[in-house]
Formats: C-alpha cells, sequence, structure tokens
C-alpha cells in the first residue's frame, strides 16, 4: 500500500554535496519537481557561497536528464555526470 506524506509527497530527492558532505532534502508530489528543486538549489548554492558547482551526478533517471536541465546545466558551465545503471553502489560519496 502507498502512502503519501502527510503533506502529499510521495518522493523525496537527497542532493548530497561531496565537497562538504552537505545533505539537503526535498519532499516532492511528483518526480517532475526535481528539475526546479535542483536549479534552485544550484544557484543558492552558487549565490551563497561563492563557489561554482562543477558537475552534478545522477543516476540516469529520466527526470535528471530533461533538456531543461541540460541546458541549465550547459548555461551554468555544469558537466552532467551519469553513473552506471542498476549499480547503486556507484551514487555512494566516499568521505
Amino acid at each position: 500500500m502507498e502512502e503519501n506524506s502527510l503533506g502529499g509527497s510521495k518522493y523525496l530527492l537527497l542532493i548530497v554535496d561531496e565537497a562538504s558532505g552537505c545533505m539537503k532534502g526535498f519532499c516532492l508530489r511528483a518526480k517532475s519537481e526535481s528539475k526546479d528543486c535542483i536549479k534552485t538549489y544550484i544557484m543558492k548554492v552558487q549565490t551563497q557561497f561563492g563557489k561554482k558547482v562543477m558537475f552534478f551526478r545522477h543516476d540516469g533517471a529520466r527526470e535528471f536528464a530533461t533538456n531543461s536541465l541540460k541546458a541549465f546545466y550547459e548555461d551554468e558551465g555544469i558537466e552532467q555526470q551519469t553513473t552506471v545503471p542498476y549499480a547503486h553502489q556507484t551514487n555512494v560519496v566516499l568521505g
């Protein structure tokens, strides 16, 4: 049985900053909301810390590979990296 959160969210998007180890979670009602969360997060980090995001690594899910996000990465000079499909161990952050 599938349950939504009290706020109606079904999904959790977790972004991990590999450099600092800082994590940010976003509660999503639909996977399609992830692109706006990613864009907002990247812009906020770049503004707040004055550092450029160099790459964004994800597991290749369709919601992370939209034309909108690809254009955003290109405009921002961010390298998009995709991990190997069905190899979740490649998604780890080494500390």
